[in-house]
């Protein structure tokens, strides 16, 4: 593998989006869509709240009535009931009359305010206010929080707990989200004799997992073109993910293997760490080929899998934080080559340091660990 040979990133994404799998979609419930991605734009199927109604426990009156009220003059009305949010019927009051309410329930017809509890005073069934109300006090119009036909939900947004909140109070039971899902497999003897741990896998399926995707680990096979061949056949998920075997060794069967038995579509980026990465199409199925080394990993999943996901289905990841600071060392890059460097981000009073960590070291994961955050040094620079 010769750096003449190799493609920039925005070349093996221009590749790769020609090369899409098929979108398959799921209906679940909306209670269990936290973290998925909604197949569907969804709109509010009604006004919420569906009426006006109470925001505070108190005492629904006609807001006129208490003009003058004050703690040495209140204002008097006779109590007619109560109405809870559960109450099958609205209640209805005429002048001087007040029924008492609870949070959340329907005004009754007539009312136009709520006085809190805290203002009032019950005696008998006289209620006195002591304090002066205005039209509308305390009380959630209708359509107040969302209106019928508003958008709640876009398609291709990830679904959060604010989501599933005004999805069920429009009447929304279940959802329509994307069905995405990823096959892991690790190859290298070294792996299979136990001389070297396979972290790089549970990390690539916690890693999908937490972007919203469904992950299968398919186990480790050794460097060996027929055990890797029924390994890859026995993957149903859309696409498929081979750590290991990516370099230019005896022993780096992968790409090879890819290109006689499928299509390569790319095999080696201008970037670091990860510059090993491969794509191409086995079985109909787009398969990244990406080295074992779990920071190389990290690189190629979060810059090259993710963003051709993206590209793909449709769906909106979640976007990268930029911060400016003053980088604290210079940090040497190879032109041509677009670095990711790992780095510690500092606030020291008014100012922001970018502290380099690691340049290098592939399979150092607890650089990671130790950074806030990815410099990232273009192929010019």
């Amino acid at each position: 593998m010769e750096l003449e040979s190799f493609i920039t990133l925005h070349n093996a994404i221009e590749r790769g989006r020609k090369h899409p799998p098929p979108v398959r979609k799921r209906k679940i419930s909306v209670e269990e869509s936290a973290g998925a991605y909604s197949f569907e734009t969804i709109r509010a199927q009604h006004d919420f709240p569906p009426y006006d109604r109470s925001a505070v426990d108190g005492y629904a009156i006609i807001s006129n009535e208490s003009i003058s009220s004050s703690r040495s003059n209140p204002s008097t009305f006779v109590l007619t009931g109560s109405i809870f949010p559960w109450s099958d019927e609205r209640g209805k009051i005429s002048n001087g009359e007040a029924m008492k309410i609870a949070t959340g329930s329907q005004i009754p017809e007539g009312a136009d305010c709520v006085v809190m509890l805290e203002d009032t005073q019950l005696s008998g069934n006289i209620v006195s206010v002591y304090s002066p109300a205005r039209r509308f006090q305390n009380i959630s119009r209708v359509g107040e929080d969302l209106k019928l036909g508003t958008v709640l939900l876009r398609k291709g947004e990830r679904i959060t707990p604010p989501h599933i909140v005004a999805l069920k109070e429009t009447g929304v039971a279940s959802i329509d989200v994307y069905d995405i899902s990823i096959g892991i497999l690790s190859t290298g003897n070294e792996l299979i004799s136990g001389r070297v741990i396979n972290s790089t896998q549970p990390f690539l399926k916690s890693l999908f997992e937490w972007k919203g995707f469904r992950a299968n680990n398919y186990g480790v096979v050794g460097d060996d073109t027929l055990a890797i061949k029924k390994a890859l056949d026995g993957i149903k998920d859309d696409i498929i993910i081979v750590t290991g075997g990516t370099g230019p060794g005896e022993a780096d069967l992968v790409p090879e293997f890819v290109s006689t038995n499928g299509e390569l579509i790319f095999r080696g980026l201008k970037i670091r760490p990860a510059r090993t990465t491969g794509f191409g199409i086995y079985r109909g199925k787009p398969i990244f080929i990406i080295s074992g080394l779990p920071v190389a990993a990290l690189i190629a999943s979060e810059n090259v899998i993710l963003k051709l996901i993206s590209i793909w289905s449709g769906i909106e990841l979640e976007e990268k934080i930029i911060v400016e600071g003053k980088l604290q060392r210079s940090v040497v890059n190879t032109v041509g080559m677009r670095s990711f460097v790992r780095v510690r981000i500092v606030d020291r009073g008014n100012e922001r340091e970018i502290i380099p960590t690691r340049t290098t070291g592939s399979g150092v994961i607890y650089s990671v660990i130790g950074s806030q955050g990815i410099l990232e040094i273009d192929e010019n620079s």
